[in-house]
Formats: C-alpha cells, sequence, structure tokens
C-alpha cells in the first residue's frame, strides 16, 4: 500500500469562490461586503485568503472594522488593468530547509516488506 500524494497548495475551489467574492464586491460599491456575510451566507470559510490572492493579482481592497460591526468588510476600491498571477509560494518544508518536500515512497522502515 503507497501512500498517495497529499494535496497542498491552492485548492480547486478557490477559483470560484475568489470570482463569486469580487462578483460580490463589485455588487455592494462603496458599502462593501461584510465577512460575517461571505463566511455564513455565501459559505466562503477562507474569504481572507481569497481577498489576499485577489489583493496579490492588483485589485485593491480595503478592509474596514466600523463602528458598531464586529466583522471586517471588505470594500473593492480599485481593479488592475492587468491581472497579476498568484505567485505559487514553497510550503513550510520548503521554507524551513530550503529544498524540495521529499517524494512519498513505500520503503519506508515502518513498511519495510510488506507490499499490497
Amino acid at each position: 500500500m503507497c501512500a498517495d500524494r497529499v494535496p497542498r497548495g491552492r485548492p480547486a475551489f478557490a477559483t470560484s469562490q475568489g470570482e463569486k467574492i469580487l462578483e460580490l464586491l463589485r455588487a455592494a460599491g462603496v458599502h462593501g461586503v461584510s465577512r460575517a456575510s461571505l463566511i455564513f451566507e455565501h459559505r466562503a470559510t477562507q474569504c481572507g485568503a481569497r481577498v489576499d490572492e485577489l489583493k496579490r493579482q492588483g485589485y485593491v481592497i480595503e478592509s474596514e472594522l466600523r463602528e458598531g460591526e464586529q466583522y471586517v468588510r471588505y470594500v473593492l476600491k480599485g481593479e488592475p488593468l492587468d491581472l497579476q498571477p498568484i505567485p505559487v509560494e514553497p510550503d513550510s518544508y520548503q521554507r524551513q530547509t530550503g529544498e524540495a518536500r521529499p517524494r512519498a515512497t513505500d520503503d519506508l522502515p515502518l513498511f519495510a516488506g510488506v507490499r499490497s
């Protein structure tokens, strides 16, 4: 039995979630969209990560905490003329060691001699 590689990086749903958040930000205008609304009404539990990705693509999005509100509100202030690609960042192993993460293998000592 060989361990499958664990997917890392940006999840598959990130693009559609980011597009939905951008659509909501555009529609909301100066009023912005509450983080609570994104999480609880639109089920975008990783909205902070998606907003950060939009910012790295060149969108100008401000995070405001308005009086009487418990959650931050995101307001779209500007859009880029040319979208920047989202950089692929190294995972924590690569950042700590400076080396690529070793591949999963089936020759680990615990499983030596065991074949499926």
